[in-house]
């Protein structure tokens, strides 16, 4: 009898039951997910080479976990549902807190300008992340991404393990996670790092045994460390040792370095095998240069190009960023050039016209620079490559170049640098020959025209260096080859305020048939200079060998002529006097392009990635809010599924009397539970007015609440005797056909037609009489998902 008496009064007292058995696992859940995030955290360590971002990281993690255990053990909290609500408020503020402090009014309450540096922290970590190779310091960038993603996983994580009860997938996320450092840093990854993801696996799976009524004497926890720790260290030693991914930087400098094929060009122009090289088709009219790379350091006494960091996300194959600084509404062509490069050929550069941006056939060892567009194989050489590219074929406009300003000297720092051991008389020298110019543009035509105007002789006995003394040389001596023409107007071009670069590879080549034909001795060099709003442009001072007539946008006529002498004093003397009509165009352009060119180019486009990382920002947050409408969705589909399934259908309604905050008792019958409804909606026979009831009367006395209303519906039998006509809806009929199922009595089927039906008129209803604050909960964060339906 006592004992019947202690289950009667457990059974009589659910929520005492309910509040003690709720209480612990929701605390070992939280210890669970804080451990095995913080040991997920160690095992990304191996990424980075300090520890400066795992503080952030641990107290996000610690009061993301913490809100939600107080949330699911505090029975008030717990009957909210709002865990993760809270969890994501709780996390945003220590997201700003830890990130972005200095923004904070008291050192708590953010402001606009807090959210702006947030983002600006997330895209500096984006660039960190293209920039530098694992070991990675500890940049406010990489610390920022760090905190927020792991604010986020240990919201999804906790929410799965505690609410949900799904270890497993939580699990499989922390998997996921650990491919960060397999990937990135597969050289730094050690046998603790491999233990501490085990670990954190492990313990997310076994976390529904924590409680103490299902825990076996610690051995679950022996055995489970024991494997961890067993795999951890037998593994490595037991598999063969993983050689570093070719796409990644073994060194920790991470940058790569190729021969620089601006030392190579006197040899290879002296070559007297003239055996082809490459072959190529183009979809242009003419041949075009085929351009390695581009040089750009100059110390002085050599040129070369700066070294690029291998990134692992820079594969050609999936495309080239744009050109820096051209206009995407004008000034190229789309074009396409087929090559197909003979086997002998010993370059790691790619060649390819200016500026390319789609290969065909390439692997994805083949990587870029995005500054420079240069295309090299990383472990491998051009030779035998047989590819196809789509670039973009330059073609700027003459007033887009006279108009354009003068560029901000910190964007270029090495694109104008002159050394101070360059001789005086070349800067002299500079300023004389453009003492007439009006703008940049002029500038550089005159020094070009300067170079081809006949003073000047191309020749290979010239020597080989191109240092500034070498270039002082030259414009006394006049005789050189491409080497001394793109080295001196390059650095002439720079010492007037015009970022400049030169550019290596080779001439057009030879017609033959349909394509062209390459040989060593086109290797040539050029100018690039850089002009807002147009980009790197190419100029040609050489006058002979194999660099052809200059391009039509470097001469004051627009055209290209040849050599003649007409065109020669046309092009030393840039009309210095538009005519009306080009001013007017010109001013026009400017006043309309000059927004449209600040938005295409490159600050606008950075600002572009820091839009894109707060939208899948906000995203991410939303998703994690919609996790429990779309499984109470999910469930509601379940259940409903099958009309036959009437005690299914019937845990449906009383689910979504818990989300509507109108929880029915399981201990009154059904007949009981329907009055309840049908009087929280206002219809049925509950809700019937009596039209003898007096003005000053009550609903209740109108109903006969007290005595007539509920005492049909106090016995668990079905009641007899007639029904009345307002008793004729979807939830009644469901009554009647579950109270035939459950008593024995013929049985009544309904369809799923009925069914939605039903669970549509129950919504409705409770919706209509529900609180503002239940109707949204309802529908956002349903209550019967986190507190089972009564």
């Amino acid at each position: 009898m006592d004992r019947i008496r202690f289950e009667a009064g457990e059974a009589m007292n659910p929520e005492t039951s309910e509040s003690s058995d709720r209480h612990s696992p929701a605390w070992l859940e939280a210890c669970a997910v804080f451990v095995a995030m913080v040991l997920a955290a160690i095992g990304l360590s191996a990424v980075f080479s300090d520890f400066a971002w795992l503080p952030s990281v641990l107290i996000s993690i610690l009061l993301i976990v913490l809100v939600g255990a107080i949330f699911r053990s505090v029975p008030v909290l717990r009957a909210t549902g709002a865990a993760v609500i809270a969890q994501c408020v709780v996390g945003l503020i220590a997201v700003l807190v830890l990130c972005a402090p200095s923004t904070l009014i008291l050192g708590v309450v953010p402001t606009g300008s807090s959210f702006t540096t947030v983002i600006d922290l997330l895209s500096s970590g984006v660039s960190d992340l293209y920039a530098t190779t694992p070991p990675a310091p500890s940049t406010p960038g990489f610390t920022t991404m760090l905190t927020i993603a792991f604010t986020l996983i240990t919201i999804l994580i906790d929410g799965l393990v505690s609410d949900l009860r799904a270890p497993k997938v939580s699990g499989v996320l922390l998997l996921v996670l650990w491919m960060i450092p397999v990937f990135f840093a597969p050289t730094q990854v050690r046998w603790w790092h491999v233990v501490a993801i085990l670990a954190a696996f492990l313990i997310l799976i076994l976390s529904p045994y924590f409680p103490a009524a299902k825990w076996r004497g610690g051995l679950t926890a022996t055995v489970a460390g024991a494997v961890a720790v067993a795999i951890g260290i037998g593994a490595p030693v037991l598999l063969p040792e993983v050689p570093t991914l070719p796409d990644r930087a073994a060194s920790d400098k991470g940058d790569l370095t190729v021969t620089n094929p601006f030392l190579d060009l006197r040899a290879d122009l002296g070559d007297r095998d003239d055996s082809t090289l490459l072959n190529y088709t183009t979809s242009e009219s003419e041949g075009q240069p085929i351009r390695l790379t581009s040089i750009n350091s100059f110390d002085g006494q050599s040129w070369a190009p700066t070294p690029f960091p291998l990134d692992p996300f820079a594969i050609a194959n999936e495309g080239l960023p744009w050109p820096q600084g051209l206009p995407r509404e004008k000034n190229y062509n789309e074009e396409r050039i087929d090559v197909t490069v003979s086997d002998e050929y010993d370059q790691q550069y790619l060649p390819t016209p200016y500026a390319p941006q789609q290969p065909t056939g390439l692997d994805r060892r083949w990587i870029y620079d995005e500054t420079s567009l240069t295309i090299v194989g990383n472990g491998e050489k051009s030779g035998g490559q047989d590819y196809s590219m789509e670039y973009l074929s330059i073609n700027p406009d003459v007033n887009d170049l006279q108009s354009a300003a003068p560029v901000n000297s910190s964007d270029f720092e090495t694109e104008l640098e002159v050394p101070d051991s360059l001789p005086g008389s070349v800067k002299e020298t500079a300023e004389k020959i453009t003492a007439d110019a009006d703008n940049q543009w002029e500038a550089a035509v005159l020094l070009q025209a300067y170079f081809r105007s006949g003073d000047f002789e191309y020749s290979l006995d010239a020597p080989e260096r191109a240092s500034g003394d070498a270039i002082s040389d030259f414009l006394v001596d006049k005789k050189g080859y491409c080497v001394q023409f793109s080295s001196a107007m390059t650095i002439m071009a720079r010492t007037m305020g015009i970022p400049a670069r030169i550019g290596v590879g080779y001439g057009e080549g030879t017609k033959s048939g349909e394509g062209f034909e390459v040989s060593m001795q086109d290797s040539h060099a050029w100018p690039e200079l850089y002009f807002e709003g147009a980009g790197w442009v190419r100029f040609e001072p050489t006058p002979g060998g194999p660099a052809g007539d200059p391009p039509k946008w470097t001469v004051a006529s627009g055209n290209t002529g040849g050599d003649s002498e007409e065109d020669s004093e046309e092009t030393s003397s840039p009309s210095e006097e538009p005519t009306q009509g080009s001013e007017e165009s010109e001013a026009a352009e400017s006043e309309s392009s000059s927004p449209e060119t600040s938005a295409a180019g490159e600050p606008a486009g950075a600002n572009l990635g820091t839009y894109l990382w707060a939208g899948l920002f906000v995203l991410a947050v939303l998703l994690l809010a919609a996790i429990p409408a779309l499984w109470r969705l999910i469930l509601r589909r379940r259940r409903t599924r099958d009309p036959d399934k009437l005690e299914k259908v019937w845990t449906e309604i009383r689910a979504l009397s818990t989300d509507y905050g109108q929880s029915l008792d399981p201990s009154r019958t059904l007949r009981y539970n329907e009055l309840v409804l049908a009087s929280r909606a206002g219809g049925g026979t509950a809700e019937s007015e009596d039209p003898t009831a007096e003005p000053g009367s009550s609903s209740s006395d109108a109903r006969g609440d007290s005595s007539d209303g509920f005492t049909a519906l106090r016995s668990p039998a079905p009641p007899s005797g007639p029904r009345s006509a307002g008793d004729d809806t979807a939830l009644s009929a469901f009554v009647d056909a579950l109270e035939a199922h459950r008593y024995g009595a013929s049985e009544k089927s309904i369809s799923s037609t009925e069914v939605s039906a039903l669970i549509d008129e129950v919504r409705t209803d409770l919706a209509d009489n529900a609180s503002p604050g239940n109707k949204i909960t309802a529908r956002i964060w349903p209550a019967s998902i986190f507190n089972p339906p009564r």
